[in-house]
């Protein structure tokens, strides 16, 4: 009986954490430059963010998507190339907390990218023809914590 008691608590803690106390979803994938549209997503819990992106120049690079939801209950999302600058020419880029109002960007190459380089439409953050320098090593969008109900 107290065998039965204990495996329900630990059933019932590991619930709980499972639920309330999300682990960051990180992911890896090759940026390959191919020149063609690719996108990669990602989620943790109902939360999804996708990155998308064309590329010219090189060879493939590893990078990793990091999600994760913050004390506040807002989700970062970053897309970057682990310990290295990349040295691929981006044609193109767009990030995406799906369903969430962007509050806050943050885009480096070797420096951090002018704001004029991108523009944010409420859930996405994507290039602006012509004031891209092609330049991107990481990428971080934070979303507006949601409201909460009175």
């Amino acid at each position: 009986m107290a065998m039965a008691i204990k495996t329900v608590v630990l059933l019932l803690v590991g619930a709980f954490a499972a639920c309330c106390y999300a682990e960051d979803s990180i992911t890896h994938f090759d940026v390959k430059p191919s020149g063609q549209h690719s996108k990669h997503s990602a989620k943790l819990g109902s939360t999804t963010c996708v990155f998308s992106f064309a590329t010219v120049g090189g060879t493939n690079e590893d990078w990793q998507m990091t999600i994760k939801e913050n004390d506040d209950k807002s989700i970062t999302c970053t897309v970057e190339r682990p310990m290295k600058a990349s040295y691929l020419f981006f044609q193109k880029f767009a990030i995406s907390i799906l369903g969430m109002e962007i509050s806050n960007v943050e885009a480096y190459a070797k420096n951090p990218l002018q704001s004029s380089e991108y523009k944010t439409d409420f859930d996405t953050v994507t290039h602006v023809d012509g004031k891209f320098k092609s330049a991107l090593s990481a990428l971080m969008v934070t979303s507006k914590p949601p409201r909460k109900e009175l």
